[in-house]
């Protein structure tokens, strides 16, 4: 896709005053979706950056799910305020005087759009699509649309950049799932209800179409399909979740995929698979630390969009083209970083090393252990963790606490400080004492008192490095999408276990990166509760496998080794 021609005077900044106004944008079925029109109060036509939620275009950014305390904080905390900044989307106040218009689009069934709500859905994209179509069209627009926007706002652009509308120019997902199964939730498998029904009903209910207050619940819940009793019935990645996410290989146009390396259980995850796998030409990832929204409305996120968004949009030379394509924070542990440049991901240069697994000494070492060796631990049959689910109470980890319920193997004290950057996976030799198992895992970096070092993540300061989910009956993979140190799994069909037999188990640890300081350790938590150090992302429901116990085994053929990405 070439820019747009401009006059060699052309500058990239500029001031417009602002004006804006609701517009009912008409639907291929004869509906309409309410947007509003924020644009410069000029004559001409601009580009457009457009988003599309379940939100409501008119709540402010600080009234947004107030039963989630984090929001005020975020918005305390936010570089960018003002009363037109909603909830996870970009801010006119910012963008019109810079020549853009933005189009905040209530998605059908929510705010002032009326018509069935059905989240993340195939009716979403072809919504989108017309929405984008039309205002290519519009009279104030130069015909090319962007897309902007932070996790709903990201999900849904990949799902509608595969539809391929003429006029999407090109897609900035920041912090968005593509695969609403394996990322949102399911991952490993293991139905994620924590977060899921708390956003249902706080984040998407309470903005329903509802005029004037007049629909009884009765009428409001026959005008909306009910997200989490699809999920709740879908257990497998079927036909039902495929065709509402993306196709990667039908996204075509630019991109920049922006990731959080400390998101995992929610968003990590997308946005790497989105970045490897569209077959835009032209692609950047950038992989950031912190809040799920606070790197987006910094200055230095909001200069890395502008710089993207002036190139393909207003045809403006900003460097962009010239740029490496991939931009990576450094972690060193809390909210310290470096950023560096990169050509590819995963690095080519990555040295893959194995740990293995010492069941005996409960070692995480480079040697195989010199014989077999097992150990144990309980199922939470009396569903403790069902209690951490308590909105944003968060489980702190503790490696003295005296629990049964998991194993701990650690390495010897770091020789030289280590960068870890990539892909991770466990590979698990295990049994069960019923026909299944759910296996959460924690990756950690303990310093050389016996304190965890955290990272300031998407949802929690103490985040560890990274984590990991298997129901053990959904281990089958694709070996032609497989690869040494990353795991596919299909999750279309259920291979119930035989108690008592050992199977090998190959378990996705979420991309991540941390530099472990010289006298560290490396902690691997394995367990039958999922100490994530954040109560959003839990598994609570009645689906669970509580009364597994679980036996590991290493040594000889039982070969479990811990994948790690060193980079020299």
């Amino acid at each position: 896709m070439n820019p747009l021609p401009i006059d060699i005077n052309e500058r990239s900044n500029h001031f417009y005053e602002l004006t804006w106004k609701e517009v009912q944008i008409p639907m291929r079925d004869g509906n309409y979706l309410a947007a509003n029109l924020y644009q410069p109060n000029v004559d001409g036509s601009f580009p457009v950056i457009m988003t599309m939620c379940p939100y409501g275009k008119d709540l402010h950014f600080s009234q947004f799910a107030p039963a989630n305390p984090t929001i005020a904080i975020e918005y305390t905390h936010s570089q960018d305020k003002g009363p037109l900044i909603s909830w996870e989307t970009p801010n006119p106040e910012f963008w019109v005087p810079q020549g853009y218009i933005v189009l905040r689009v209530d998605e059908r069934g929510i705010g002032n759009s009326p018509g069935k709500l059905d989240i993340l859905s195939n009716s979403l994209k072809k919504d989108y699509y017309d929405a984008i179509e039309w205002a290519g069209t519009q009279p104030w627009s130069n015909g090319k649309i962007g897309l902007l926007g932070i996790s709903y706002l990201a999900m849904s652009q990949w799902a509608v950049a595969s539809e391929q509308p003429p006029h999407l120019a090109c897609i900035i997902p920041w912090e968005g799932t593509v695969d609403y199964y394996a990322e949102f939730c399911y991952p490993g498998g293991i139905q994620a209800n924590g977060f899921l029904s708390f956003w249902w009903k706080n984040g998407v209910l309470a903005h329903q179409y509802n005029p004037d207050g007049k629909f009884s619940e009765e009428q409001l819940q026959a005008n909306r399909t009910d997200f989490p009793e699809m999920v709740k019935n879908n257990p497998l990645r079927d036909q039902s979740w495929t065709n509402r996410f993306s196709d990667l290989s039908k996204v075509e146009v630019p991109l920049l995929s922006a990731s959080n390396w400390f998101s995992a259980g929610m968003h990590t995850r997308g946005n790497f698979l989105g970045f490897q796998n569209a077959v835009s030409e032209h692609k950047w990832l950038e992989v950031h630390i912190g809040s799920h929204v606070g790197a987006f409305y910094t200055a230095q996120g909001r200069e890395l969009q502008k710089k993207f968004l002036d190139y393909w949009l207003k045809g403006i030379d900003t460097g962009i083209m010239r740029e490496p394509k991939v931009k990576l924070a450094i972690p060193r542990g809390g909210n310290n970083y470096t950023w560096r440049y990169e050509n590819e991901y995963p690095l080519k240069r990555t040295q893959w090393t194995r740990f293995y697994l010492d069941a005996s000494s409960n070692l995480l070492s480079q040697e195989p252990p010199q014989a077999k060796a097992q150990l144990c631990y309980e199922g939470d049959k009396e569903c403790e963790s069902k209690h951490w689910a308590k909105p944003f109470m968060v489980k702190e980890f503790s490696r003295e606490e005296n629990n049964s319920k998991r194993v701990l193997f650690e390495t010897d004290p770091f020789d030289n400080e280590t960068e870890i950057l990539g892909p991770i996976k466990l590979r698990l030799w295990a049994s069960s004492t019923t026909d299944d198992m759910d296996i959460f895992v924690s990756l950690r970096n303990i310093d050389s008192l016996g304190n965890e070092v955290v990272n300031s993540g998407a949802l929690t300061e103490k985040f560890p490095i990274s984590q990991g989910w298997l129901r053990a009956s959904l281990r089958k993979t694709d070996d032609e999408l497989s690869t040494e140190y990353k795991p596919y799994y299909t999750f279309d069909e259920f291979q119930k276990l035989v108690p008592g037999e050992v199977y090998c188990l190959d378990i996705e640890i979420w991309d991540s990166a941390i530099v472990v300081a010289k006298g560290n350790r490396l902690l691997l938590e394995i367990g039958s509760q999922n100490q994530s150090g954040c109560a959003l992302l839990t598994q609570t429901g009645d689906d669970r496998v509580w009364d597994a116990d679980i036996t590991l085994y290493t040594g000889d053929e039982f070969d479990s080794y811990l994948l790690l990405p060193i980079i020299p």
